[in-house]
């Protein structure tokens, strides 16, 4: 699992799984950084970015398109593996449509390039945010592994 710092802590709670977790990253640099390092062959890939990209931008045309592109360069590098974008997680300073949209964006290329999607809202709830109301606790990093 590739992402921001929200995925900090769920591999604490999923050992079977290697976390490589990039706090603040955006979606452009982790695509830098799946290009450049060597990151092994994986049976399955779940990529958690956009969080740190709605924060900074409001434009989701751009955000897409750099979406698009990771997810070409994803299935390029892992060319024998399963795919999975993990959506945009609540956070307390941005608006829930703000995410809302986001996902049903995220999840419009995700389907176009064919790798499944799913919402991470579905698992995670208000109990299970730290106190700063934007990463996870030990809860929330179960129920997002």
């Amino acid at each position: 699992m590739l992402g921001d710092s929200i995925i900090r802590n769920v591999g604490i709670e999923c050992p079977d799984i290697k976390f490589v977790c990039f706090p603040g990253i955006r979606t452009e640099q982790l695509q830098r950084v799946i290009e450049e390092r060597d990151l092994g062959n994986p049976d399955a890939v779940v990529i958690h970015v956009g969080t740190n990209n709605i924060k900074r931008t409001r434009n989701l045309d751009y955000l897409m398109g750099d979406v698009y592109d990771m997810l070409i360069t994803v299935k390029s590098e892992f060319a024998a593996s399963r795919f999975v974008l993990s959506g945009v997680l609540r956070r307390r300073d941005v608006s829930w449509r703000l995410i809302g949209e986001t996902n049903d964006r995220l999840e419009w290329v995700a389907s176009t390039v064919g790798i499944t999607f799913v919402d991470p809202n579905c698992w995670v709830n208000d109990r299970d945010y730290s106190g700063d109301g934007i990463h996870i606790n030990r809860r929330g990093a179960r129920h997002l592994g």
